[in-house]
C-alpha cells in the first residue's frame, strides 16, 4: 500500500509526502518537497526498491557481509521451510559470519572464501556439511550481487573437498528383529514402521490414524513433522504418496491401536500424553538405547529406510516401485543411491548376446526383448 499524502506545515506552506511499506512491511513516511512532481517521482523510484527486494538496503562500499546479511535472511525467511530457515541461520553465525562477518562486501575476493572452505574442511568437518555451508555463502552473495550490491559475485572457482560415498551401512531384517525384541513401547512399533515402510522419520511422527488404511493395505504420506516448522507438508510433491504396508507391519500397527488409548482419527500414532509429535531427538536416543541392548552395530535411525530399501530390492522390488514408495523424485535418484544393492547377473544375457553375434541358423527367428520386430536370416 503506497499514497502521496498533502500537507500543510506550520508556516502554512503545502509539502507533499509519500507513505508505503518496504519489502519486510514495514511503514515508511518521506518528505518529498514542495511539488507533488517530485513527490510521484519519488514514490516511483521507492515502490521500485521495494518490488526488487532493495528498499533500505545500502549500496555504500562499506556495507559489511555481518549487515548484508541481517537484510538477506530477514527476506529469504518468507522463502523457506522453518527447519531450512535455521539450518542458514545456524550455518552463517556458527561458521561464516565469525571469519567474514567483519569484511566489506567488495572486498570480499575468491581467496577469502576459499580460505573459509579450506579452514572448516580442516576442522575435520565432513566434506558434505563443507559443501553445504559454502551453497549458503554462495546464495547470499549471489543476492547482493544481484541486488547490484557487490560489483562483482567472488563466488569463482572455489575448490571443495571431495565427497566420497561411504559404504551404507544398515541392519538386515535377522538385526531388525533383535532390535524390535529390545525397544521400548511405544518406540517398537515406531521402529518396525520405518523399518517396514521406508518412510523418513519425520513423516513417521506426522503420522494419524486416518493415515493407515487397514483395509487396502496402504499408509498415506501427506505431511511431514519438524522441531521448527511443526507439522506441515512434506519435504517435495513426490513425497506425498500411498506406501504399500507389509502384512507383518499391519498385524504390528493393529496391536498398537488396539493398546492405544488415542486411537481416533485425527489423533497421532505416536505421540505424547498431551498427543503431541514425539522429539527427534528422544527417539534417537530410545533408537540407540535398544541398539545397545540387543548388541547391534551403531547405525542411524535413518539407516532403518535404507534397510527397507535393500530388503526390497532384495526381494525383487523394481527401482520404479522403490522410487515411489521411498518418495524419491526421480528413478535415478533411487538408482544411485541404491545401485550396488541390485544383484544382477549377466549370465543369460552373455550367452543370448554371443548366439546372436555368431548367428543363428537359416530361417530361425531370434525375437529382442523389448521390440515387436522379428528378425530372420536370409
Amino acid at each position: 500500500m503506497a499514497s502521496i499524502l498533502k500537507r500543510r506545515n506550520p508556516s502554512g506552506k503545502i509539502v507533499y509526502k509519500v507513505q508505503f511499506k518496504d519489502q519486510y512491511g514495514k511503514r515508511h513516511e518521506i518528505a518529498a518537497g514542495h511539488l507533488k512532481k517530485h513527490a510521484e517521482a519519488l514514490l516511483s523510484t521507492v515502490l521500485e526498491q521495494v518490488n526488487a527486494g532493495t528498499y533500505g538496503i545500502d549500496k555504500a562500499d562499506d556495507l559489511t557481509l555481518s549487515e548484508f546479511y541481517e537484510k538477506w535472511i530477514k527476506a529469504k525467511e518468507k522463502a523457506l521451510k522453518p527447519s531450512t530457515f535455521a539450518s542458514y541461520k545456524n550455518t552463517f553465525n556458527k561458521h561464516i559470519i565469525p571469519t567474514l562477518g567483519t569484511k566489506r562486501l567488495n572486498n570480499i575476493s575468491p581467496i577469502d572464501i576459499q580460505g573459509l572452505v579450506d579452514n572448516i574442511a580442516a576442522k575435520d568437518i565432513s566434506p558434505a556439511t563443507v559443501g553445504r555451508i559454502y551453497r549458503y555463502l554462495r546464495a547470499c552473495l549471489r543476492q547482493a550481487y544481484a541486488w547490484d550490491v557487490m560489483k562483482n559475485n567472488p563466488c569463482r572457482n572455489i575448490i571443495l573437498p571431495r565427497i566420497n560415498k561411504d559404504e551404507m551401512i544398515y541392519l538386515t531384517p535377522d538385526e531388525i528383529r533383535s532390535l524390535l525384541e529390545k525397544a521400548n513401547v511405544p518406540f517398537r512399533a515406531l521402529f518396525a514402521l520405518l523399518a517396514m515402510s521406508g518412510l523418513r522419520v519425520g513423516e513417521a511422527l506426522a503420522l494419524a490414524w486416518r493415515h493407515i488404511n487397514f483395509e487396502q493395505n496402504t499408509i498415506i504420506v501427506e505431511r511431514a513433522y519438524d522441531y521448527w516448522g511443526g507439522i506441515q507438508e512434506p519435504k517435495t510433491v513426490s513425497s506425498r504418496r500411498a506406501v504399500p504396508m507389509l502384512p507383518n507391519l499391519k498385524q504390528i500397527l493393529d496391536r498398537n491401536r488396539s493398546g492405544n488409548g488415542n486411537s481416533a482419527p485425527e489423533d497421532l500414532l505416536f505421540a505424547t500424553r498431551s498427543n503431541k509429535p514425539i522429539d527427534h531427538s528422544n527417539v534417537r536416543k530410545e533408537f540407540e538405547k535398544a541398539l545397545t541392548a540387543a548388541k547391534l552395530k551403531k547405525v542411524t535411525v535413518h539407516s532403518l529406510r535404507h534397510s527397507y530399501a535393500s530388503t526390497m530390492l532384495a526381494s525383487g522390488a523394481s527401482i520404479k516401485a522403490l522410487q515411489r514408495s521411498l518418495g524419491h523424485a526421480s528413478a535415478t535418484l533411487t538408482l544411485n543411491t541404491y545401485s550396488h544393492l541390485i544383484e544382477e547377473s549377466m549370465g543369460a544375457s552373455i550367452i543370448r548376446a554371443d548366439s546372436l553375434f555368431k548367428g543363428t541358423k537359416k530361417g530361425e527367428v531370434v525375437a529382442l526383448e523389448g521390440r515387436r520386430k522379428k528378425v530372420r536370416n536370409k
